[in-house]
């Protein structure tokens, strides 16, 4: 049955190609007004809609880092980013020895305090030579590595540069702790995206290669390895600050489409799991950290609405459609439906088995399904030796690829059977108007992994 929603959102499809059109503007505006006063009678526009996400801290055990870090050596990648300068500028809380800052963009808007024990490194972490040499000289006890090319729309129309950046830039910074000597643990900041079972988007297929590698190098190094999951990031957030600079400039405010939601947290938080993944680390395994209550996702739509009202500008809302980067849809056996009390769109359903809380319970503690050191080895040693646009993305997707066919034939089958019949639930297909299509190569990839097992009959019927 189509909702007055539908029948709005409809409208401005349709009339979104012809936004430049007086008559097709006049009418979008108003249409846009509707939305916000059915959003306003709904109680959703009166305040930010992520405010509760600014004001949200996670627990830190002072006490334990403490005894942890004093008078240590730390090097953060990225460091004078959104993340990592936060991240700098609670270090030295804990009387560290000294802070390496290694930095490319010295010309970050954001910044760290003044304080003798941080030295500033300009370096790029795709060149080897300097990164070796910063760890040679500098000799870090504690690597945070949050150096990395972040826009996934960016991601598709440069993708040798991600990938040299985000894989083999990580790949030299993981040598050089291996190399050193003096590295005791390494934390590497990843996206709640890597936790898809298989993507071909670049931006989030480089970081689940990644966390691949480290998982590796942790099974076999006395170094101890382990990772950070982040959402949607408020404090240096591309969309929210797209939209809230449209309201306040442009003629309209474009958004992707509606039904479009996002998690997100803050700075605060990503440090605070930084810093707890140095407790919650062990030896010869990576574990991953992410923020449990990440309370319930916003949408896009209901941000730029918002916006537009506290402008006080009459301009519409206006669809573009899901540029590259953004186009894979979600699939709903992406989460673990056993316990919809704790379901949390960064940690699949293989993971959740995995899954255990701090002490304090506001983080969740985890760790990737793992794959066979030769199929991880070939997929990043690829990597490495091509160049190219497109020779890049086929070798990252390739690599990703025979990682989830090696996993998904280790995995425990039941948890498989689950997830598709979450996921491709006839009436769920239904209300999202999908097809099994949608989810993309993941699908057969996985009815290929119950192929002549006593799991397959169950899940046949789906596959229609």
């Amino acid at each position: 049955m189509e909702t007055k929603y539908d029948e709005i959102y409809k409208k401005i499809w349709d009339l979104s190609p012809h936004h430049n059109s007086a008559q097709a503007y006049q009418e979008l505006n108003r249409l846009t007004q509707e939305l916000i006063h059915i959003y306003d009678l709904q109680g959703r526009l009166s305040e930010d809609p992520f405010d509760s996400t600014r004001q949200r801290r996670l627990s830190q055990p002072f006490d334990k880092l403490y005894a942890l870090l004093k008078d240590s050596v730390c090097l953060v990648t990225g460091g004078l980013g959104c993340v990592g300068s936060n991240l700098v500028n609670e270090l030295l809380k804990f009387d560290v020895n000294r802070i390496v800052v290694f930095e490319k963009n010295l010309n970050s808007p954001y910044t760290v305090e003044r304080d003798p024990s941080i030295s500033i490194v300009h370096g790029d972490i795709r060149d080897a030579e300097i990164v070796h040499d910063t760890f040679t000289k500098y000799k870090p006890n504690y690597v945070f590595h949050t150096a990395a090319q972040r826009d996934p729309g960016y991601a598709e129309s440069h993708i040798e540069e991600t990938v040299t950046i985000n894989v083999l830039g990580t790949l030299n910074v993981v040598k050089a702790s291996e190399y050193t000597g003096s590295v005791k643990q390494f934390v590497f900041s990843s996206t709640g995206k890597a936790s898809r079972y298989f993507t071909e988007e670049v931006y989030a297929g480089t970081k689940k290669i990644c966390e691949n590698i480290l998982d590796l190098f942790a099974r076999q190094s006395r170094v101890k390895y382990s990772m950070v999951r982040f959402t949607h990031m408020l404090d240096n957030s591309l969309m929210n600050e797209q939209l809230k600079q449209s309201s306040e400039r442009n003629n309209f405010v474009g958004v992707h489409s509606p039904g479009k939601y996002v998690t997100a947290q803050n700075k605060e938080e990503a440090a605070s799991l930084m810093l707890g993944a140095l407790l919650y680390s062990q030896p010869r395994q990576c574990n991953f950290l992410l923020v449990r209550n990440l309370e319930w996702p916003v949408e896009s739509l209901e941000m730029a609405l918002y916006y537009i009202k506290k402008s006080h500008r009459t301009i519409p809302v206006v669809f573009i459609g899901n540029p590259l980067g953004y186009t894979e849809k979600f699939f709903r056996g992406q989460m673990d439906w056993s316990d919809p009390s704790e379901l949390n769109l960064l940690i699949n359903v293989y993971e959740n088995k995995f899954r255990r809380l701090n002490a304090e319970g506001d983080i969740v503690i985890s760790r990737i399904c793992k794959a066979s050191q030769k199929v991880i080895e070939k997929s990043f040693c690829k990597l490495e030796r091509v160049r190219g646009e497109s020779d890049m993305k086929f070798y990252l997707i390739e690599g990703l690829r025979s990682i989830v066919e090696d996993t998904l034939a280790t995995v425990n089958k039941k948890d498989t059977v689950d997830i598709l019949t979450w996921g491709l639930h006839k009436k769920y297909l239904e209300i999202e108007k999908s097809k099994v299509s949608d989810y993309g190569a993941i699908i057969p990839m996985m009815f290929e992994s119950l192929e002549g097992t006593e799991y397959y009959d169950q899940v046949v019927g789906l596959r229609a």
